[in-house]
């Protein structure tokens, strides 16, 4: 795979796909009320509450942290330092949530989807990023 697909599959599009499911489901005003709407544009409140907290919640995140961790290990070319780094920023972000640095919730779901979204990477998608860059 090229370095431009590997870019565009693996860090631009979950970036974007993180913001679209904030962006037209969050339930109250996403990012700061920066956006022209105020309410949800796509309701999925008949989910099951497990898949609707997930789905809204914490999948944003978890795609944030597979393009981070992408981009990251494209860049530094190792794995090990790239998940220390990865988990280190999202576990420093969570906490600082939950002591009322930043705003959020600072919850351990997130902590748990981004621990997913660094297993699934160096399960399946190490080996294509570490391969020669053309």
């Amino acid at each position: 795979m090229q370095l431009k697909q590997k870019i565009l599959f693996q860090v631009i599009i979950p970036l974007l796909a993180g913001f679209l499911i904030y962006a037209f489901f969050y339930p109250s005003p996403p990012f700061g009320g920066y956006l022209p709407w105020d309410n949800p544009l796509l309701d999925v409140s008949f989910l099951p509450r497990p898949l609707y907290v997930i789905f809204i919640f914490n999948l944003p995140g978890a795609l944030w942290t597979f393009s981070f961790i992408s981009a990251l290990d494209m860049v530094l070319r190792d794995s090990l330092k790239s998940v220390i780094i990865v988990m280190s920023v999202i576990i420093t972000f969570e906490y600082c949530q939950q002591i009322d640095i930043i705003n959020g919730t600072g919850d351990v779901g997130d902590v748990l989807a981004s621990m997913c979204s660094v297993i699934i990477y160096i399960l399946f998608f190490r080996r294509l990023t570490n391969e020669k860059m053309g």
